[in-house]
């Protein structure tokens, strides 16, 4: 069926009103006084002044017999009407705004300065907008087929978590590194946490993984993502790891590192950027983790903290693990004592309110992003 033709001169509820009134014999005052209102404002309805308003309709529905739906539809079409007969709304730029928010968390872009652009100019946000997400058109989907896991089994990932990704390929590009190779990504790895024993120290990892030939990449989480950190590839020999620092704790940081090199190791993501949601805290540790995640996850473990020695260390400690014992530990390992009061919790050993001191903060060696 084709769309239904409105009359070029639309009818207002007034007009109808109107013959309602002569229909049973009234004046205009007459409806006045059975409603209790002033003469005028029955005049202001009749002659479209005045709108119709829910307490009007119910007060009609009560004189005339017939329902306030009625009178309020009436009011509505006449109104929509209107707008029809003067050639509808001015433009399309609801719909256009709309389509642009539903890509990426445009104004949280714009505020923290990823994306250059002026909402009052359309033309020049959506072609922002397709900049940054890579598209020729805002028709398009990204392309960041995503392997990750989430908060919430089956979920899609949303315009904040894709729109975090891009950042980090872009900063990623403009990053120069030696050739990676995964023989010495490996080799290298028992060695990287020795790297946290001071900030001094701390802040060399960018240097050493770019030697490496992998681009170490900061991005600050955007609202509601709980991203922790991705491992994304911009081409098979060059792979990114980046962290977001949601959480400013010197174990987080390092376990969150060591899983996406673990991912890199295995070249996991290099056709699915992944993306790894809360992996380091109390809310971390309640859903079911994919294999491909409980492998980082062990990998990472293991080169913070050997597992044989891990395990001689709980062995010998349990079920009371002192802060000197900790620290005993973490010089015999050579990494900072925050590492292993991480594992520790992250096995069950500890609760996660203990040894709080130790958990010092790390953000400042990156320049407190």
């Amino acid at each position: 069926m084709g769309t239904p033709l409105r009359p070029f001169t639309p009818v207002s509820p007034g007009e109808i009103l109107a013959e309602e009134i002569e229909a049973r014999g009234w004046s205009q005052s007459d409806l006045a006084a059975v409603l209790g209102r002033p003469a005028q404002a029955i005049n202001e309805i009749v002659v479209g002044k005045k709108a119709i308003t829910p307490e009007t309709a119910i007060a009609l529905s009560q004189a005339m017999g017939t329902s306030a739906e009625y009178w309020l539809n009436l009011e509505a079409s006449y109104r929509l009407d209107l707008l029809h007969a003067r050639g509808g709304p001015p433009s399309g730029d609801v719909e256009r705004r709309a389509r642009l928010f539903s890509k990426v968390p445009l104004k949280e872009l714009i505020r923290i300065g990823w994306i250059q652009a002026d909402l009052s100019d359309l033309d020049q946000t959506e072609a922002a907008v397709c900049r940054f997400l890579e598209i020729s058109s805002i028709e398009e989907e990204a392309k960041l087929p995503f392997a990750a896991r989430k908060a919430e089994a089956r979920a899609p990932h949303t315009p904040a978590q894709m729109a975090w990704v891009c950042q980090v390929r872009q900063v990623a590009r403009a990053m120069k590194v030696q050739q990676y190779t995964r023989d010495g990504l490996a080799a290298a790895a028992l060695n990287l946490g020795r790297l946290s024993t001071s900030e001094g120290e701390t802040r060399r990892v960018a240097s050493v993984l770019a030697d490496l030939g992998v681009r170490f990449v900061v991005v600050p989480p955007l609202a509601g993502t709980k991203i922790d950190g991705a491992t994304v590839w911009l081409d098979d020999e060059s792979p990114v790891v980046a962290v977001s620092f949601r959480y400013d704790r010197l174990d987080w940081f390092w376990f969150t590192l060591m899983h996406e090199l673990a991912h890199v190791a295995s070249g996991d993501g290099r056709r699915q950027p992944l993306i790894d949601l809360s992996l380091v805290g109390a809310d971390g540790g309640s859903e079911e983790v994919p294999p491909i995640e409980a492998r980082a996850n062990r990998t990472a473990a293991h080169w913070l903290v050997p597992e044989d020695a891990m395990k001689t260390f709980l062995r010998q400690t349990r079920p009371y693990f002192g802060r000197d014992a900790i620290l005993r530990f973490a010089a015999r390992l050579g990494v900072h004592p925050a590492i292993v009061v991480g594992q520790l919790q992250k096995r069950g050993e500890v609760p996660y309110t203990h040894h709080r001191s130790l958990l010092v903060k790390v953000r400042s060696a990156f320049g407190g992003v």
